[in-house]
């Protein structure tokens, strides 16, 4: 098994569904619908895999593993972005973000990676939510203030945070 979360903590109130949630037929129905609502190849997700404990974008064998994790766990009262972001918000992530870097020199969990991915996944994916938008945005925030690094928003996260104006 490959573990996508070796090393990793972060000190967030809630969390998401947990990733040893089984899902169901009706799950991954729901999960196909948002997958072609967000235009991506069908053939790159892989559901309830072992080869990882959680949703992640497998480089070595350019699949991304759906597991429990990619539904919000809305009974945690979070208000964490990455912990409230839709599933449809976490496959944009792993495919406009991950998949769409595959190779790239920064390791898995490096926060400019997962940076990365968000703002990517935010500007790049079609058919999202002004709050999925929105959610994605603020993860990529989120991910530079964890790592202690100033936040600088550029002209699209101003616009996806506050509007045209």
């Amino acid at each position: 098994m490959i573990d996508a979360f070796a090393g990793k903590s972060r000190d967030v109130k809630g969390a998401r569904r947990s990733p040893f949630y089984v899902l169901t037929e009706s799950d991954i129905a729901g999960l196909l619908d948002d997958i072609r609502a967000i235009e991506a190849d069908e053939s790159v997700f892989i559901f309830n895999t072992d080869l990882v404990r959680g949703t992640s974008y497998i480089d070595a064998i350019d699949k991304i593993a759906v597991n429990g994790n990619v539904f919000p766990d809305s009974e945690s009262g979070s208000t964490h972005p990455r912990d409230i972001m839709s599933a449809r918000a976490v496959l944009a992530h792993e495919y406009y973000g991950h998949r769409a870097n595959k190779g790239t020199a920064l390791p898995q969990g490096h926060w400019e990676d997962e940076f990365r991915a968000s703002r990517m996944a935010a500007e790049h994916t079609p058919n999202l939510t002004d709050e999925e938008r929105r959610h994605l945005a603020m993860d990529a925030i989120e991910r530079k203030r964890e790592a202690g690094i100033d936040v600088e928003l550029d002209e699209f996260l101003r616009r996806v945070l506050y509007g045209n104006s």
